[in-house]
């Protein structure tokens, strides 16, 4: 079932995605709706810079399709499944992490092994679920993303 924006309803606290036969498919809360947005923004940030694409209006030229196709694959996965509204993995640790382990060794080696394996478990699932990602990004044909993807996210 797919949702239809013109069909989907705001309040003040939610937001209501209806098919376009008007049919329920998920209520949230207008908080977590702008954090999912606020990650896919970032997300789609990061992409732009690695690829070095030019955010046009017209950002469908070929260059910027020649510099994405370059990506690995992961990224061109995260990219398709951002542009499309599948779910995709969140990454849940970052390099601060690895630091503020570091520092929990000083003062006792307990507190900064539990804490830098907890880390490398999220590491690990991180990792398994974007290979999933993958995998299901090239049973549909390793589509590229929908071409209004960067100018969706405002990323100029």
């Amino acid at each position: 079932m797919y949702g239809s924006l013109e069909h989907s309803r705001i309040s003040s606290t939610s937001f209501t995605l209806m098919s376009a036969s008007g049919q329920l498919i998920a209520r949230v809360s207008l908080a977590k709706a702008r954090e999912v947005i606020g990650m896919r923004r970032q997300i789609a940030r990061d992409i732009t810079r690695k690829a070095k694409l030019e955010i046009t209006p017209y950002a469908n030229d070929q260059s910027n399709k020649r510099n994405f196709r370059n990506l690995p694959e992961e990224i061109r996965a995260l990219a398709w499944a951002i542009s499309s509204g599948r779910r995709f993995p969140a990454k849940g640790y970052h390099r601060r992490d690895i630091w503020i382990g570091l520092l929990l060794l000083i003062p006792g080696i307990i507190p900064g092994v539990l804490y830098l394996g907890w880390i490398a478990r999220k590491r690990r699932r991180y990792e398994k679920s974007l290979k999933e990602l993958v995998t299901r990004w090239r049973t549909n044909g390793r589509k590229d993303p929908a071409a209004n993807l960067f100018a969706h996210f405002h990323l100029d």
